[in-house]
């Protein structure tokens, strides 16, 4: 069961980590995907609190979003985020429902497995933001979070915390979260860890240029049993009805740049993501839909 569980974690988070819930570090929705998965200082979207609580207070835009996920061959995620902001106090929530089908199942070693079981993942969890002053906003996320592979569960709770700062004369925020601050119950004999993340983040628009404007965002990350990595992503946003994305994420060797599209028709943003994946993993596609309300 060891090695099963290890392999599984290898492979679903790309990179080694003995963390749990690899699907945690892999971001909620195709805009932020295609970023880099950076945007820890940026509030738009319903997918803000799942970033950092503190967004949903920080002039976060009333909204939800709905992404569907495929990675790394047969590996599926869906993800369903709002943000509700109100005054000076804001709200959010979001589940992220990850599942990883027709796993071979084995004893010992042999050309023919005996059959086949399947993986899953499920986070939940609900935000609150409060706005302090014009500049500092601050937040507090509670999450639960449920695991199971084969005939195998654990169930776990924790939180994550957040702070964001938007300077005055210019469009530009900071920001910093810790994410997955908790404790999961053993699966099996395992023992299973959160994956307790830091991040500390900038987020920028520039100037318009040609007909649109330009977002930039910048991640600083830690995770555990990771090394520090930056996360950094560029937006080109024609007339707010096109949308051109790249990113980057070091320290992951497995991840290329990635990139994407968004098209917005009245209230709705159709986004979609693209990752090519080394190592003989496949390739990431991701597709989402934004409702602003």
């Amino acid at each position: 069961m060891k090695r099963l569980i290890g392999t599984l974690i290898l492979t679903a988070a790309v990179e080694a980590s003995a963390s749990g819930f690899p699907s945690l570090m892999m971001g909620a929705d195709a805009r932020f995907a295609a970023l880099g998965n950076a945007g820890t200082a940026w509030p738009e979207d319903g997918s803000a609190g799942f970033r950092n609580p503190a967004l949903t207070a920080a002039g976060a835009s009333r909204g939800a979003v709905f992404s569907a996920h495929r990675w790394m061959r047969d590996v599926q995620s869906g993800f369903l985020g709002f943000t509700a902001p109100g005054g000076k106090t804001g709200f959010g929530g979001h589940i992220l429902v990850t599942e990883i089908p027709d796993i071979d199942y084995r004893t010992g070693p042999s050309e023919t497995p005996l059959g086949t079981f399947s993986a899953s993942e499920i986070t939940a969890g609900l935000d609150v933001g409060r706005r302090l002053s014009p500049a500092w906003s601050v937040g507090l996320g509670g999450r639960v979070y449920y695991q199971k592979i084969f005939v195998d569960e654990a169930f776990g709770a924790g939180a994550d915390l957040g702070v964001c700062y938007a300077f005055s004369r210019i469009p530009v925020r900071m920001a910093a979260a810790v994410q997955n601050i908790g404790t999961v119950s053993r699966l099996a004999s395992e023992r299973i860890r959160l994956p307790l993340t830091f991040r500390i983040g900038a987020a920028g628009r520039l100037a318009e240029t040609a007909g649109g404007d330009w977002l930039i965002l910048i991640d600083g990350v830690k995770e555990r049993d990771s090394d520090f990595s930056l996360a950094a992503g560029a937006e080109y946003g024609w007339k707010g009805v096109l949308f051109l994305r790249s990113g980057y994420r070091s320290g992951v060797s497995a991840l290329g740049p990635s990139g994407g599209v968004g098209v917005a028709v009245s209230r709705l943003r159709f986004d979609y993501a693209f990752i090519p994946l080394k190592k003989g993993l496949g390739d990431s596609h991701r597709l989402t839909v934004a409702w602003s309300f």
